[in-house]
């Protein structure tokens, strides 16, 4: 899967939820045999791709997928998010401005977390920056400085 993902797929995911993307059997749980710690996955947007520790991101949804807390429920975790983001790319930029309202040169990062562990990285961000105006995709300022000819179409800002 390539890291070149659109951000607000994720967007789109965190914001109407897991439902949309996987069905309602579309959960893992492991066997009662697992006798090892479990928690929850969840994925996030946040505006930077180093947020301080008790940062909260812009955007989380835990989509019920029931992990191990270790290396493999992270990569599990990190693979969910990744795919969701990808599946779910229907109108990213409008539903993100719509929720935010305002922003100006947002670049989101996504990432994910299991159990109570910190939140870490997904290695996806947007391309491209997101500008909003009372909840409207506008063009941003930085974008008109690389080629003012170019028009900016809403689907593929991010």
């Amino acid at each position: 899967m390539s890291s070149r993902v659109l951000i607000c797929d994720l967007c789109i995911f965190l914001l109407f939820g897991y439902n949309i993307a996987m069905p309602e059997d579309g959960t893992k749980s492991l066997s009662a045999a697992d006798d090892v710690p479990k928690g929850n996955c969840t994925c996030a947007g946040f505006s930077t791709t180093a947020p301080e520790a008790d940062a909260s991101p812009l955007l989380s949804q835990a989509p019920g997928l029931v992990v191990k807390c270790d290396d493999e429920g992270g990569n599990t975790c990190k693979t969910l998010c990744n795919a969701l983001a990808t599946a779910t790319k229907a109108k990213g930029p409008e539903v993100l401005c719509n929720r935010l309202k305002d922003a100006n040169e947002l670049k989101l990062s996504a990432f994910y977390k299991v159990c109570e562990k910190p939140w870490i990285y997904a290695d996806i961000t947007a391309d491209m920056p997101l500008c909003c105006e009372e909840g409207t995709v506008k063009a941003c300022p930085s974008m008109s400085k690389i080629n003012s000819t170019d028009i900016i179409d809403a689907k593929t800002v991010m």
